[in-house]
Parts: C-alpha cells; sequence; structure tokens
C-alpha cells in the first residue's frame, strides 16, 4: 500500500481526493438532466413574473386598481424572491439542496393556483407577493446544487445555461399571455395566474429521485452517502483504498453561522456580490421600461419590443456560455458593464430625433451588454462561497439587490422623468463596474475545494 495509504489524509485532501472524480469527469447525459431540472425553477420564475404583464390593464379594470396598487401588484413577484432567497439561503445550507429542491415548488405551486380566484387588489398583491416567495426559495438551489454537480472546465457554461431558461420563461409567458388576451376574454387574467402551474407541477413532478449535492453530504460528515452519489455519477465504484481513506479523515469542526459568517469572514466577496447584482438589477428597469418606449417610438407593438429585449437576453447568454470557461469571468463582466454604459450614454446624449434605426441599434446593445451580466450572475454567487455558506451567498445576492432594485421601481423612478432616471441606471452600473474591478476575483479553472482551501 502506498504511503498516502499509511496515513490519514486532512479533510481539505478528502474533498480533492472525493470531488476530482466530478470535476475531471466528461460532460454526461446526468449534468444535463439537472440542468433541465435547476433551470426549470428559473424558467418558471421568468414565466410566473412576467406572465401578468400582457394582462395588467384588464388587471386594472376589474379591480378598479389605482396606479401604485397595480405597480403593487406587479413588483410583488420581485419583493417576494428577494425574500424567499434570503430564507432559502439559509435552509438550503441547513437542511441540504434536494429537499428544498422539491418543496419550494410544492409550495409554489399551491399558491399560484389561489391567486388566481383573487378577489380584489389587496389580496391579489398578497398572494403575488407568497408566489415570489416560492420562486425566491428556488435560487439558493440553482446555484448551488448545479455547481457542485458539473466539471470544473464546463462549470462557468452550465450556469449560463442554467440562467439561460429565464429569457425562455419570459418569451413563453409574452406569448401566452397576449395569447390570452385575444381568446379567453375577461377571464385572461386569471388564465394567465392559473397557467404557471403547468410547468412548476411538470418541474416539482421530475425533481423527485434527485441526489443530495454530495458536497452538502460531505459537509455534514455523511462519508458514505457522498460517495455512494458519486459513484453513481461517475458510473463506476471508487476503489477499496480509495474509500478507506476518504473515511479515515476527521472532518473539519466549523461551527457554521450562515449570514453571519457570511457577511465577517466573507464580507468582501458578499459585499462585491451585493453592489454587482444590485447595479445589473437596477439598470436591467432600464432595459425592461425601455422595450415599451421603444414599441412606442418605433410604432411597433409592445409584446414584439419584449420579444426583441428577450431575444436580446438569449444572444448575451449564449455569448457568455461559450466565452466564459475560454476568456474568463472577470473579462466578460468589464466588457459587459463599459459597453451598458456606453449605451446609457448614447441614449442620455444622442437627440431622440436619431431615427428609428439608430435608437433600434443602441437600444439592442444596451440589452446586449447589460445581459452579459445576466449570464455570468449564478455561475459567481456559486464560486464566491465554500459549500457550508454557498446557498447562503446566492439569497444574500438575490434578497438585497431584489428588493433594492423593486424599491426603485416603486417609489424612485415614479418620481423622476425617464431621461433623468437613466442617470441612475448608468451610475449603477458605473458603481458595479468599479466594484467588479477592484473587487471581483478570477475563478476560472478552478474547482470549488481549490478556491476554499
Amino acid at each position: 500500500m502506498s504511503e498516502m495509504a499509511d496515513k490519514a489524509l486532512s479533510w481539505d485532501e478528502v474533498k480533492e481526493r472525493l470531488f476530482s472524480n466530478l470535476d475531471l469527469s466528461r460532460e454526461k447525459w446526468f449534468h444535463y438532466k439537472m440542468l433541465l431540472l435547476v433551470g426549470g425553477g428559473v424558467f418558471v420564475d421568468a414565466y410566473n413574473t412576467v406572465v401578468l404583464t400582457p394582462v395588467l390593464g384588464q388587471l386594472r379594470t376589474s379591480f378598479h386598481l389605482t396606479a401604485f396598487l397595480l405597480t403593487a401588484i406587479g413588483v410583488a413577484v420581485v419583493i417576494g424572491t428577494g425574500i424567499g432567497a434570503l430564507i432559502s439561503g439559509y435552509l438550503v445550507d441547513k437542511i441540504g439542496r434536494k429537499t428544498m429542491f422539491i418543496l419550494d415548488l410544492i409550495f409554489f405551486v399551491v399558491i399560484a393556483g389561489i391567486s388566481a380566484f383573487s378577489i380584489n387588489g389587496y389580496m391579489l398583491f398578497a398572494l403575488r407577493l407568497l408566489v415570489g416567495i416560492g420562486v425566491g426559495l428556488d435560487y439558493p438551489i440553482s446555484s448551488s446544487y448545479l455547481s457542485e454537480f458539473v466539471p470544473v472546465k464546463s462549470r462557468g457554461k452550465f450556469m449560463a445555461y442554467d440562467i439561460l431558461f429565464y429569457p425562455l420563461g419570459a418569451l413563453a409567458a409574452i406569448l401566452v399571455g397576449y395569447w390570452l388576451l385575444s381568446v379567453a376574454g375577461p377571464d385572461a387574467w386569471k388564465i394567465a395566474l392559473a397557467s404557471a402551474i403547468i410547468p412548476a407541477l411538470i418541474i416539482a413532478v421530475a425533481r423527485l429521485g434527485s441526489p443530495e449535492s454530495p458536497r452538502w453530504l460531505l459537509e455534514q460528515n455523511r462519508v458514505d452517502e457522498a460517495i455512494k452519489v458519486v459513484e453513481g455519477i461517475i458510473e463506476r465504484p471508487l476503489t477499496d483504498q480509495e474509500k478507506t481513506l476518504i473515511r479515515s479523515a476527521r472532518p473539519e469542526k466549523i461551527r457554521n453561522t450562515y449570514y453571519k459568517e457570511l457577511l465577517t469572514k466573507f464580507s468582501k466577496n458578499s459585499a462585491f456580490i451585493a453592489i454587482y447584482y444590485t447595479g445589473y438589477q437596477i439598470a436591467f428597469v432600464a432595459a425592461g421600461v425601455l422595450s415599451s418606449l421603444f414599441a412606442t417610438s418605433l410604432k411597433v407593438p409592445v409584446e414584439t419590443a419584449s420579444a426583441l429585449f428577450w431575444i436580446e437576453n438569449i444572444i448575451a447568454i449564449l455569448i457568455i456560455a461559450y466565452t466564459i470557461d475560454r476568456v474568463g469571468r472577470k473579462p466578460m463582466a468589464n466588457i459587459g458593464w463599459i459597453g451598458s454604459i456606453l449605451a446609457f450614454l448614447a441614449l442620455i446624449f444622442i437627440p431622440s430625433t436619431v431615427g428609428k434605426v439608430a435608437l433600434l441599434i443602441i437600444y439592442s446593445l444596451l440589452a446586449l451588454f447589460l445581459n452579459f451580466q445576466g449570464g455570468l450572475h449564478l455561475d459567481l454567487s456559486a464560486e464566491l462561497a465554500p459549500t457550508r455558506i454557498r446557498g447562503t451567498m446566492e439569497g444574500w445576492k438575490q434578497g438585497v439587490s431584489r428588493i433594492i432594485a423593486a424599491t426603485f421601481s416603486t417609489a424612485v423612478f415614479p418620481l423622476m422623468s425617464f431621461h433623468d432616471s437613466l442617470y441612475v441606471m448608468m451610475a449603477a452600473s458605473i458603481v458595479a463596474l468599479i466594484a467588479t474591478v477592484i473587487m471581483m476575483p478570477e475563478t476560472k479553472g478552478k474547482s470549488l475545494e481549490q478556491l476554499w482551501k
């Protein structure tokens, strides 16, 4: 037996020995199956967030809503998602990825079904807030769960493909929402809300039988279970010598304090991800609002402009998926912020009389470069914290940024002219760029264990 076998491995050596089987493996059907199951939750988030947009006018008439309550209903899911993510970040790290992976969508299905029977605007607001909480429960799972299974050399690509389900869900919601308006009459809003149950239920059933994350299992000192999951993924048993070495290690004795540890020991990374993603969320509002404004100025249907925005989102994420593991995370983030800032400058200082084609090009470039961050953010939060608080990091990112962005949407931007709000959105992008340059580490090509030795 080798010299290594004569002594117990350190806990870090156990992690590297066990998880190198995953990190160095080729891409398998298992990885793409997990991508579909995890991405399905992101699809449900987007679908549920966007499907109400086409029928907001009908809601306003049916419930005699004030402008403020209509706006509140529109952003309730965003606020709820932030709250749900903050809760789930802790739970995902506390009780495991697999448990929350199934429970969150069951909660969503029940509340989404009830929301279709709302009798007034206040009830609908409360239920949309709860639906958002259900959606938010899924995000910490998305980043943690998938990143802990996929190979190192393609981790960035898989994480980008995960968020690709967001524009796909949004496009589906736009198509369904406007179609229902044309065929369902005054009940279109009810059917639109209830329709979100279908993808959620399909994904919830498909998730049954998913394995627990072996990295989370090892953090709980459930070594034999972690070994079994790894063997199932790599489709071969570990040798008896490997198992003996792995079992011989003494686990780390680190008391997990979740948000306390995140905001103290990992304060730099938690500050960076909050600034980075909040900047994206605030600027993201711009592109969404711009779609309706450009629809008016270019005299095209609103649904066409909305579809254009989401198609640009898809293109941006595909670019990130191709480049993230080749070029790196930080260069692509910087390119995205710089391109977005230049597009904001063009919108601010180029006169609106410049012509429809020029405005369309500027808008398209803004949507493209801004959504580079959309393709990057799940990967970043997965890599910026160790396994024991990886879900907590994603919950922190989603919770802080979405609540701040919703506040801007409801309490700040309505008090400003659109031209003035562009300055705020550009400023958010500039702050996020500075944070990216100064605070963001490059994580390309490193295993999750190498990042957190």
